[in-house]
């Protein structure tokens, strides 16, 4: 990939580091996140955190490894962990016996990740589906790790967030759901080089993404009492603004002839943003968001057991 992206720590790239990134810290953060109620389903979800450093000990080891067989072989261990997560989102969809966006997102959101592993699996083995190019194979997999998980499962917290708010409810459900359906259009659109599917995913995706953006940082943040974590919600709607529409405008750009950031461009900016200021600061204010509620939940079981000792 030192053709298009030169190494930027040791013979990483910034695109391996970005793919390296959603293992490493992404998923992590994510999986304590994802709003799963079936007890089986929670149950695996479980058991996929406690895989998950293993699986991500092996995506990094792969890339110690020139693309081959042996660098495939040991990302397997990536994708391995990934299944159980999106096992987990299967048993959940069956044990609520529903496919409102409350299941559906969340249970999209850990299926995608398998997606993105097997395209970091399809990378580090040097293979090329399709006549794919290299960049193009493992940016599949960065897409699938950032916009199919950390993307999807940060608009099912919003859905979550607004479930009793009338209209709101309805509108994050809506763009949850775009979120969802752009996710693979996009993909599929560079799959099959369709000019229509290429232009309609990411503007789809891009609508989704934006419209939870807003109703976060108008809807959700101010409601929230953790200064930090209302800042970090705010950065992260904020951030994702430049990434969306520089999507919009590379995918309109393959069609038609209208100026656009290069593949290395793109990385640069869409990628840095979408990963750091988008899904990092995200995640990292969800998860304040998430203690500050079990802390005022635990506040109130111990004041009610207070009373009952009374």
């Amino acid at each position: 990939m030192s053709a298009v992206y030169p190494p930027l720590v040791g013979n990483l790239t910034l695109v391996d580091l970005l793919l390296l990134l959603a293992p490493v810290l992404i998923v992590p953060l994510g999986l304590r996140l994802v709003p799963f109620q079936g007890p089986r389903a929670r149950q695996l979800l479980g058991a996929a955190r406690l895989l998950q450093p293993i699986g991500a000990a092996t995506a990094i080891v792969s890339f110690l490894f020139a693309p081959g067989v042996v660098a495939g072989a040991i990302a397997l261990g990536w994708l391995i962990s990934c299944g159980v997560m999106s096992l987990a989102g299967l048993v959940e969809l069956i044990e609520r016996r529903s496919l409102r966006p409350m299941q559906l997102v969340p249970a999209a959101a850990v299926a995608y990740l398998s997606v993105g592993a097997g395209w970091l699996v399809v990378s580090r083995a040097g293979i090329r589906p399709l006549g794919f190019s290299p960049e193009i194979v493992e940016l599949t997999g960065v897409h699938f790790h950032y916009a199919g998980f950390a993307a999807t499962l940060m608009a099912a917290l919003a859905v979550v967030a607004l479930r009793d708010r009338g209209k709101l409810a309805t509108m994050s459900s809506a763009a949850a759901l775009l979120v969802v359906a752009g996710v693979p259009i996009t993909a599929g659109g560079i799959a099959t080089r369709s000019g229509l599917l290429t232009i309609v995913g990411p503007v789809l995706l891009a609508t989704g993404v934006l419209t939870i953006a807003a109703l976060t940082a108008v809807a959700i943040a101010p409601r929230i009492e953790s200064a930090m974590a209302r800042w970090l919600l705010w950065l992260s709607a904020a951030g994702v603004v430049v990434p969306m529409l520089l999507a919009v405008d590379y995918a309109i750009s393959r069609i038609f002839p209208v100026p656009a950031l290069d593949l290395r461009a793109m990385a640069l900016i869409h990628g840095d943003l979408n990963a750091l200021a988008f899904s990092l600061a995200g995640l990292l204010g969800w998860t304040m968001v998430r203690r500050e509620r079990e802390s005022r939940e635990s506040g109130r079981r111990m004041l009610l057991q207070r009373q009952e000792q009374r």
